[in-house]
């Protein structure tokens, strides 16, 4: 069976000129993209900040409330070494194997409002990162996609009937020559259109 190529479906923004994400959150989403993905150094820079672009577009697509959330649980995840009592810096002044650790424990967190706003953000992240068509082939994924939408059940194009169907009802609902709907036809009936 061969290999079909995974097609590569192009996110169109709702919003193309509206942009969410500053340059200080930028850098800090680069230090949990590199964390996350890239702890042996395999995704390249052009990569990551290709995965910025598309993450800021993809949430730009949000609300306006639901944009200023994400900035803000991503502002916890840039304060959260102090916040965790890991260390007296943001996360992106973290060294990588550290980023690693403190990202295990922040998701780990008995304290919830720590924990959900790294994973909002890494589920965010997660996804946008895996839609790239090379990322899914070197998962090994190769099936092609499909976009799906919701439709109604259709019928068979041809249906087995019981009755016959009849050439013509007979019905004629105007007459052709006439301009008023309920005109008599030939026949002298009125017909309702």
């Amino acid at each position: 069976m061969a290999a079909h190529p995974v097609p590569f479906i192009p996110y169109t923004p709702s919003f193309p000129a509206r942009t969410t994400l500053r340059a200080r959150d930028r850098v800090v989403l680069r230090a949990v993209a590199e964390a996350m993905f890239s702890q042996d150094g395999e995704v390249g820079s052009a990569r990551f900040d290709a995965h910025l672009d598309e993450v800021d577009s993809y949430v730009s697509g949000a609300s306006k409330p639901v944009r200023f959330g994400l900035r803000v649980a991503l502002f916890i995840v840039r304060i959260a070494p102090v916040l965790l009592f890991f260390r007296l810096c943001t996360i992106d002044r973290l060294p990588l194997d550290e980023r690693v650790d403190l990202l295990s424990r922040l998701e780990r967190s008995r304290i919830t409002n720590l924990s959900l706003a790294f994973i909002g953000w890494r589920t965010i992240l997660t996804m946008v990162f895996y839609e790239d068509p090379a990322e899914l082939r070197n998962l090994g994924y190769t099936a092609e996609r499909k976009v799906h939408k919701r439709r109604l059940p259709t019928l068979p194009t041809r249906v087995p009937t019981l009755v016959p169907v009849a050439e013509e009802s007979g019905v004629r609902l105007r007459n052709p020559t006439s301009d008023h709907p309920a005109a008599a036809d030939d026949s002298g009936e009125h017909k309702v259109a």
